[in-house]
């Protein structure tokens, strides 16, 4: 049988009031940010994994599955921890394959000792391998991934970045804001356009300014009139899906609609736990929505009679998008489906 057929299996207790935990920092801000949620994603799984007895691959799998079963129940925008529960089901998957092919490895030269041995010696079943130990090792060059990969990004800064270009930015981003620093050398100009967040977009701003880049902030409304003399678009991004296409906050579908009529390159910076298998066809992954204030201040006169929506995130298609930035270099949007194929196994892009 397969590590992921069968009925979900019921987990205990203590793993029970782990998640519960896990999601309510995640729910009241304690963790925020996709890297404090995928690093805290990995800690629950390895204890998890740690206090299972003596499991089986399939029951090891079909535990892992049903931690993350809960999280995306609870937590369906964090694509981030499902994620990372994807890419341990392939750990625990390629493992017990390895051993598969170990056991059948040797079945020849045993099929020929048992022919060949005396009739009242019988075969044995060998007792099943404890996966633990190993995943505990791809858990701990996970957690290894994790911490490297903001610093893999921004090492090729300067490879896309060059002296005397426009580069263009939307809203404050952690990842945007460590790679176009790591290119301050390079003596070039940066436009921040503001996103709903203006404070964290001037904060943002400001702390490059420090760094010595020459930023200039403009409302997110001049982009059409800016970009015309913009050299490329350098962006953050929440999630890469599946066919190139991008899931990111609010208000960057306008900015990559401007550059792509004024055939600008967008740059999207996506680590690899970033990567989703998902399609932009399922939205119940992707409609969330903020506080009404980010959109229409309450000071305004128009909000004490008007029903405000505003959209968390954005869906950006992968004609949109020129270039990848990960961990492992620059891939184009049509070569996401190879990532997920080494990132993912098929059997777990539903969780």
């Amino acid at each position: 049988m397969a590590p992921s057929e069968g009925p979900v299996k019921e987990l205990d207790e203590k793993c029970v009031e782990m998640i519960v935990k896990y999601v309510s920092e995640i729910r009241s801000g304690k963790l925020d940010g996709s890297i404090k949620i995928a690093t805290a994603t990995v800690s629950l799984l390895e204890q998890i994994i740690s206090d299972s007895q003596n499991p089986t691959a399939y029951e090891l799998c079909s535990t892992v599955r049903a931690v993350g079963r809960q999280i995306v129940c609870a937590l369906p925008q964090e694509l981030v921890a499902a994620n990372i529960v994807r890419r341990v089901l392939r750990a625990i998957r390629d493992e017990q394959r390895a051993h598969a092919n170990q056991s059948s490895e040797g079945a020849g030269e045993s099929l020929q000792r048992l022919v060949l041995a005396a009739p009242h010696r019988r075969a044995t079943i060998g007792a099943a391998k404890d996966l633990r130990e190993p995943i505990r090792d791809f858990i701990s060059e996970l957690s290894a991934e994790l911490d490297s990969s903001t610093s893999a990004i921004c090492s090729q800064a300067c490879e896309h970045v060059h002296a005397d270009e426009l580069i263009l930015t939307y809203g404050a981003s952690s990842l945007a804001e460590k790679f176009l620093r790591a290119a301050a050398s390079r003596r070039y100009r940066l436009i921040l356009a503001e996103s709903c967040d203006v404070k964290e977009s001037h904060a943002m701003a400001a702390r490059l300014s420090t760094a010595g880049i020459n930023v200039t902030v403009v409302s997110s409304a001049a982009v059409g009139v800016l970009m015309s003399r913009v050299n490329k678009v350098v962006v953050g991004v929440v999630a890469a899906l599946a066919g190139g296409a991008v899931l990111s906050r609010a208000g960057l579908h306008a900015v990559t609609v401007a550059a792509h009529h004024y055939s600008v390159p967008v740059i999207a910076l996506a680590p690899l736990y970033k990567l989703s298998p998902l399609h932009a066809c399922e939205q119940h992954h992707f409609n969330a929505l903020a506080a009404p204030h980010t959109a229409m201040p309450y000071r305004s006169k128009e909000s004490a009679v008007a029903h405000v929506v505003a959209p968390r995130y954005d869906f950006v298609p992968p004609n949109h998008i020129t270039l990848f930035i990960t961990n492992l270099g620059g891939s184009s949007p049509s070569y996401i489906y190879r990532l997920l194929s080494e990132l993912y196994d098929p059997n777990d892009y539903q969780i």
